[in-house]
């Protein structure tokens, strides 16, 4: 998938599901991260673009960085969104700051696992069971565009669930 907005489909979808128990932010940054490493491999004309961070062993170390990183991230990033949403007299968007890193790691680790999955289901050079295997058992399970269209109807079905959540509980996640 071209980075991280189709991805995103998948976390929206989660966090209106878990509420309070999964980090959506820590999901996004676990999505970002995973990325890099066929960011700059694109950038440098690589023709193997999902290397060692498309496997699961690096999707677990990525996921503890992005649960870390995600604790700095989420207080400055919840911060700017209840200012402006209290601004704007809707205050019932507001969400909690402080998370801990269970919800973290939650988000976190469902974002860089889901993201082998989902990216396995697509693409050739994927060995996401490496350095034990170069197998990827998931290709081709799922045609690439009904991978694409599942994430856009996860996204707008998982953000109108949260929405509606909002509306009718109060703030409950981040």
């Amino acid at each position: 998938m071209p980075f991280t907005p189709f991805h995103m489909g998948l976390g929206l979808a989660a966090k209106a599901a878990a509420g309070n128990r999964l980090g959506l932010v820590s999901f996004g940054l676990a999505q970002v991260l995973m990325d890099v490493e066929p960011g700059v491999r694109m950038l440098m004309n690589d023709g193997h673009l999902h290397g060692w961070s498309h496997t699961l062993l690096g999707a677990l170390g990525i996921g503890a960085l992005a649960t870390w990183w995600s604790r700095w991230l989420t207080g400055l990033l919840v911060g700017r969104w209840n200012a402006e949403t209290g601004h704007y007299g809707l205050r019932w968007l507001g969400v909690p700051g402080a998370l801990s890193y269970r919800v973290l790691g939650a988000g976190a680790f469902l974002g860089t696992l889901s993201h082998v999955g989902l990216d396995s289901l697509m693409h050739a050079d994927m060995k996401p069971l490496a350095p034990f295997s170069d197998a990827n058992p998931l290709l081709g399970l799922v045609a690439h565009d009904s991978v694409y269209s599942a994430m856009v109807l996860c996204g707008v079905a998982g953000g109108l669930c949260w929405l509606i959540r909002q509306r009718f509980s109060g703030p409950r996640g981040e």
